[in-house]
């Protein structure tokens, strides 16, 4: 199991929940997920699948835009597809529902954390002049970052790293982080473990 080269990392910050951390990120890090980017694109053009609140991209100027929504706010594909083709960062909230092996994943999940969890994929056509994450930020709950396909830069505390399909990465709570750099085609999965 590669879980990340900050095992110091996490028990210095974290000492409490550092069994419960490592317990969630093997049964993440072990779990296969089947999903490429023609598959995501396929689900995105599921009608009414995805109203306004589902659906973020991170725009030059660090905020989320939701401008490609109908009057019902459900999704107008294409509008969305030219930001993606553009290079801009695409949040896509709760997806846990998606796939199969997504939902398998959730219920892995369940008897660890005692309640459902909420996760969000970060898709990108990769890019060298958008942004390609929030600024440097934390949260009130750990996270752990498991990369589908593509490669990118993290910053995580005081360190940076290149994360890939075969690591993972546990961040947690208060700890700042974000992606530097996502020049490739990208899609990750991010877990919420609230506490």
């Amino acid at each position: 199991m590669s879980v990340n080269q900050y095992h110091g990392f996490l028990k210095r910050e974290s000492p409490r929940n550092s069994e419960y951390l490592e317990e969630c990120a093997k049964i993440i890090n072990d779990h296969e997920i089947e999903i490429d980017e023609d598959k995501i694109l396929d689900l995105l053009q599921i009608t009414k699948r995805f109203p306004e609140a589902a659906i973020k991209v991170l725009n030059h100027c660090g905020l989320m835009s939701d401008q490609f929504f109908d009057a019902n706010k459900f999704l107008i594909y294409e509008r969305w597809k030219k930001l993606y083709d553009y290079g801009f960062t695409t949040l896509l909230n709760n997806v846990l529902d998606l796939t199969a092996d997504l939902r398998s994943l959730d219920q892995k999940i369940l008897p660890l954390k005692g309640s459902y969890t909420n996760a969000n994929f970060y898709l990108s056509k990769g890019t060298m002049s958008r942004r390609p994450s929030f600024d440097l930020h934390n949260h009130d709950y750990d996270v752990i970052v498991k990369p589908i396909y593509g490669k990118s830069i993290w910053v995580v505390g005081n360190e940076e790293f290149e994360l890939s399909p075969d690591t993972i990465i546990i961040i947690p709570a208060f700890t700042d982080h974000c992606v530097v750099s996502s020049p490739e085609k990208r899609l990750s999965l991010t877990i919420n473990l609230t506490k």
